[in-house]
């Protein structure tokens, strides 16, 4: 069967067609990591779960404490054999966008990642106090 459409219903179909694909895109996120060459986020850690779009929302701050006044090590992946990236002071913030998984430190298998100075990394939640980031790679409603 074969449908012909006057030159003005055609070039209204197209119009709403356009229009529902422009809404579509911005409800997905538009280019919400930038076109390809552009100074913008760095690559995921593979350590981390990849680079889940779920997982990045706004930073939550948390507080550095416990430490006995030696401060937090940053770490590259969720473990404490991990290269060390970075360094946080006993009572100083590290905004984590997400929680994982990782060797336990001090009894706690929870790595908060996210970042300090510029750089990101992962930091054990338990000289970590604070609340409202979610799993890495679930739905950011998810909380801790």
């Amino acid at each position: 069967m074969f449908v012909v459409l006057r030159p003005g219903v055609l070039v209204r179909v197209l119009a709403a067609t356009a229009v529902a694909a422009v809404l579509l895109f911005l409800l997905l996120g538009g280019l919400a990591s930038g076109p390809s060459g552009s100074s913008g986020s760095s690559p995921a850690n593979p350590a981390g779960g990849g680079g889940d779009l779920l997982a990045r929302t706004a930073p939550t701050p948390y507080v550095v404490a416990g430490t006995g006044k030696n401060g937090l090590n940053v770490r590259s992946c969720a473990a404490a054999t991990c290269r060390r990236v970075g360094w946080v002071a006993e009572g100083g913030t590290f905004e984590a966008e997400c929680w994982t998984h990782g060797t336990p430190a001090s009894g706690d298998d929870r790595w908060l990642r996210g970042t300090t100075a510029g750089r990101t990394g992962y930091a054990a939640a338990h000289f970590l106090r604070g609340n409202g980031a979610p799993e890495c790679g679930t739905d950011p409603a998810r909380r801790t």
